[in-house]
């Protein structure tokens, strides 16, 4: 009995020791920011074409 006490309480820890750090990756409110890459294509000065890359997260 007092074995399988000891295990139920060793499992215990060892699983909260795992979930914790799991646990602290959150961001606020529950959303994690991610991010998307547009590309944007305009004419410069001389009409050249000019593509730029902008990062939009939310």
């Amino acid at each position: 009995m007092r074995r399988s006490c000891l295990a139920m309480a060793l499992a215990m820890t060892s699983a909260l020791a795992f979930a914790m750090p799991a646990k602290a990756a959150n961001y606020s409110y529950g959303c994690k920011p991610s991010c998307i890459v547009k590309t944007g294509k305009t004419y410069g000065a001389f009409g050249r074409v000019v593509i730029r890359k902008v990062r939009v997260c939310n």
